[in-house]
């Protein structure tokens, strides 16, 4: 299959997921941490972590990793909630929430490696 049919689909998939996290944890107000954001990102660097560490091919990697992964987490939407908390005046939400958001990298180190301590 062509690579960006896989991407295509695998986005269109983690995209209509990240919809569903959104859907089941909705923002309260506009100066309330977003929630399901952090958990989108945590949840999909620790999967991507994972999916690096299983030493997938290619085409596994397109669909997963750039398309599904790649459309459920979220930079623009963490930027974008970063700033309306600011704008909002809630700059302990905006500080949580960055906070929070920084800890994908974590996540997927602890995938990565959590990953290659189950299969060696």
């Amino acid at each position: 299959m062509h690579p960006a049919v896989l991407v295509g689909l695998g986005g269109a998939a983690g995209s209509i997921a990240r919809w569903g996290v959104a859907e089941a944890l909705p923002v309260g107000s506009e100066t309330q941490v977003p929630w399901a954001t952090v958990a989108v990102n945590l949840l999909g660097a620790f999967l991507l972590g994972v999916l690096m560490a299983s030493s997938v091919q290619t085409e596994t990697a397109l669909l997963l990793g750039t398309g599904l992964l790649g459309g459920f987490t979220t930079m623009s939407a963490f930027g974008l909630e970063t700033a309306r908390l600011l704008q909002a005046g809630s700059n302990s939400a905006a500080g949580i929430y960055i906070l929070l958001n920084l800890l994908a990298p974590m996540t997927a180190w602890l995938g990565w490696n959590l990953s290659e301590a189950i299969i060696a």
